[in-house]
């Protein structure tokens, strides 16, 4: 009669722990997501806030992008790789301009239609992996 019993518990923890391993493993890459830090990114522009022209390459960037430290700043540049899994990299910028909504910037790290972020769910680093949060 006990082993009976045994044998039956035996067989529903095995068939619960191959239903819990599925479901994990089906669901992995949705929870990884759920843990990375969830940013939003907008493309940066070419061009000046005044409208001249200049011999250097200005781009456009959000002020809420900028980390701004005087004359100079830091940006997070995001890059995706062969796997879908997307990081962001630190580029320093020079601030040549700024209005209200945006600074304009030269840097040798960027270039049109480079995707930079602007907000952060947590604080991020260089050589972070983060999820793009849809707009």
């Amino acid at each position: 009669m006990k082993n009976n019993k045994l044998k039956k518990y035996s067989i529903r923890f095995g068939v619960a722990f191959f239903i819990v391993l599925a479901f994990l493993t089906y669901f992995s890459s949705t929870i990884d997501n759920i843990l990375l830090p969830q940013v939003k990114v907008t493309q940066i522009s070419y061009g000046t806030i005044d409208g001249n022209q200049n011999s250097e390459d200005r781009y456009l960037i959000p002020i809420s992008a900028v980390t701004s430290m005087g004359d100079t700043g830091s940006v997070f540049v995001t890059r995706t790789d062969e796997n879908n899994k997307t990081t962001v990299s630190e580029a320093s910028v020079n601030i040549e301009n700024s209005d209200d909504l945006y600074y304009e910037v030269t840097s040798n790290d960027l270039y049109g239609g480079t995707e930079v972020v602007y907000s952060a769910s947590k604080s991020i680093s260089d050589g972070d992996r983060v999820y793009i949060a849809e707009e």
